[in-house]
């Protein structure tokens, strides 16, 4: 009787194996960008959350207060007076909400009737607020300013109150025409002659601005808590040495006439490297808070005159669907 020689266990040939290999690269190449999709898809609606509750936030401060909050508080200056006119204390609109977004054990600990920069105040004022950070910016979430005398740790915020057109720095008290937030600003929800769903409050700035070809990346960070007096930062211009003083680190604006023997900064979000405009790091454009509590999200390549007129609340240019 003839003995059965072993079944012989068959394996996969490297031709077989590479070609598997390829397939599953295939796969992953396909499968990558519709997970990345997903993920910024959610980033994005948080984004928007948040911009929603600080939405909420603001307009529960109106019905307290009777006016939204100050773009920031500076004392013993004029309407007229430049930035380097401020003393303090210097917090922000950011900073005013925080009881309406169940922060009250900070806001109750801060000590208004001293500056900012107090080490007390500052320790509260350091805090990371998940509520004003999208979630789509890498930046971290810290960042440092000098006022003059020293570095300052302020917390990274990536929504800022929307001025109005003009400079922050040079009239931070005095945007013409007006937005809703500025240096001691206390404007009212009647003050709104534009109506409210075709007037921005607030926007999205991300951490970096990149986007001139041949002109060095600029940290463009923002912050809740304070525009602290002193700090200045590179502007992000096409002049290295042009400097943006604190206001930026809170405030927006759409737009500002010629300084200087420059020329007028007339810019759509995404579009210029000048640290006191609109930026995020969505695809296509960034979300904004509308003076309703709603939420919209701009295109970059939205028409400037209508990205200024919807910073503005009382040009008589009424948009209506934009």
């Amino acid at each position: 009787m003839s003995k059965r020689s072993p079944a012989r266990l068959r394996g996969f040939t490297l031709i077989e194996l590479l070609v598997v290999i390829a397939i599953i690269a295939v796969l992953v190449a396909l499968l990558l960008p519709a997970v990345q999709q997903a993920r910024e898809a959610a980033r994005r609606s948080q984004c928007k959350n948040n911009l929603k509750q600080i939405g909420l936030a603001v307009h529960n401060y109106h019905d307290t207060h009777g006016v939204f909050p100050p773009g920031y508080l500076s004392r013993n200056v004029g309407v007229s007076d430049p930035a380097a006119a401020d003393s303090g204390p210097g917090f922000a609109w950011g900073t005013m909400i925080l009881p309406f977004l169940d922060q009250s054990p900070i806001y109750s600990q801060l000590d208004f009737n001293r500056d900012c920069t107090l080490p007390s105040n500052l320790a509260l004022g350091q805090e990371t607020l998940t509520v004003f950070q999208c979630p789509s910016d890498p930046g971290q979430n810290m960042f440092t300013v000098n006022n003059g005398n020293t570095n300052i740790d302020l917390p990274k915020a990536n929504y800022v109150g929307i001025y109005g057109y003009g400079s922050v720095s040079m009239a931070p008290g005095n945007p013409n025409p007006a937005g809703l937030f500025y240096r001691n600003s206390s404007v009212r929800m009647a003050d709104i002659l534009d109506g409210t769903s075709n007037v921005l409050m607030v926007g999205e700035r991300a951490s970096e601005h990149d986007f001139v070809t041949n002109l060095p990346a600029v940290n463009a960070y923002s912050t809740w808590y304070a525009a602290v007096p002193g700090a200045m930062r590179p502007a992000g211009m096409m002049m290295a040495s042009m400097m943006e003083a604190h206001p930026s680190l809170v405030l927006g604006h759409v737009g500002q006439d010629a300084m200087m023997g420059m020329m007028a900064m007339h810019h759509s979000p995404n579009t210029t490297n000048h640290i006191v405009n609109f930026s995020s790091r969505h695809t296509g454009g960034m979300q904004f808070l509308l003076s309703d509590g709603s939420v919209h999200f701009l295109s970059e390549n939205i028409d400037y005159n209508t990205f200024r007129f919807l910073g503005q609340r009382a040009d008589g240019n009424v948009l209506g669907e934009f």
